[in-house]
């Protein structure tokens, strides 16, 4: 890989949506500010880590739709030939668009929601620990992200028109087969199970005796299966758009 074309190719990308993303921080400064709103004037209706709530709905909401605008010329046929004829390697335009989209776009998403809620505790004189957000294991969504930023660009590699509506509806799909596959096993193996709830290789709730009781992996199984999760994953997405954007090129 070119370094220099990898510079090139993110500050051209920057230089032609600069507006477009201006506007964009500001509507995601806004929407943050307008979620805390409604916490602090409905505290008594919400329960629980509402911040993670407002958290996850930012992240996932405005990381879909930039990374969406990443190769937005492949929907258009002229400006696509254009895109696939520049000065730069297939390898290097699906890097310049993961470090902008995952890198880049982390560093100021976070940037922007905790100077959000630093300043929703100022204004309401609450105290709280900024980054207490990320304990219990909530920063496993950062990872959860980057695989969600993989598929999404691996729909806009792969669909000409309506990627993100596209490829947010087979999201959808495959993650309700999965829980329905789940919970299916669960139940095909141990028959008297009554199972509530199950997240796929993660974890599961049943109901006995009028409780319900939460069942998680074995901390080892976990810990040697996370680093396939949240690091091969996402490779192997961003490998497979990589294949894509060199397909359509040859």
């Amino acid at each position: 890989m070119n370094w220099s074309s990898i510079r090139l190719l993110i500050t051209r990308q920057l230089k032609e949506h600069m507006r477009v993303y201006l506007i964009s921080l500001a509507l995601l400064a806004g929407l943050l500010s307008f979620m805390f709103l409604l916490i602090h004037n409905w505290r008594d209706s919400f329960t629980g880590a509402v911040e993670n709530g407002v958290f996850l709905i930012g992240l996932f909401l405005s990381g879909g739709m930039f990374t969406n605008s990443m190769f937005k010329e492949l929907s258009n046929k002229p400006e696509g030939i254009w895109l696939l004829n520049t000065p730069a390697t297939s390898l290097e335009k699906v890097f310049s668009a993961v470090l902008l989209s995952s890198v880049v776009f982390l560093a100021i998403y976070l940037g922007v929601f905790f100077l959000v809620d630093a300043l929703y505790l100022s204004l309401t004189a609450q105290s709280g620990n900024l980054l207490g957000i990320f304990s219990n294991g909530f920063h496993e969504f950062i990872f959860l992200y980057l695989i969600f930023n993989g598929l999404v660009l691996l729909g806009r590699a792969s669909f000409m028109k309506y990627s993100f509506l596209k490829t947010m509806v087979l999201i959808i799909g495959v993650v309700i087969l999965l829980n329905t596959f789940n919970n299916f096993t669960l139940e095909y193996m141990i028959p008297d199970l009554s199972v509530t709830s199950s997240m796929p290789f993660s974890s599961f709730q049943f109901r006995h005796s009028g409780e319900n009781i939460h069942v998680l992996l074995p901390s080892s199984t976990r810990a040697a299966f996370m680093p396939f999760l949240w690091i091969l994953l996402p490779l192997a997405l961003w490998g497979i758009t990589w294949l894509k954007i060199k397909e359509k090129e040859i």
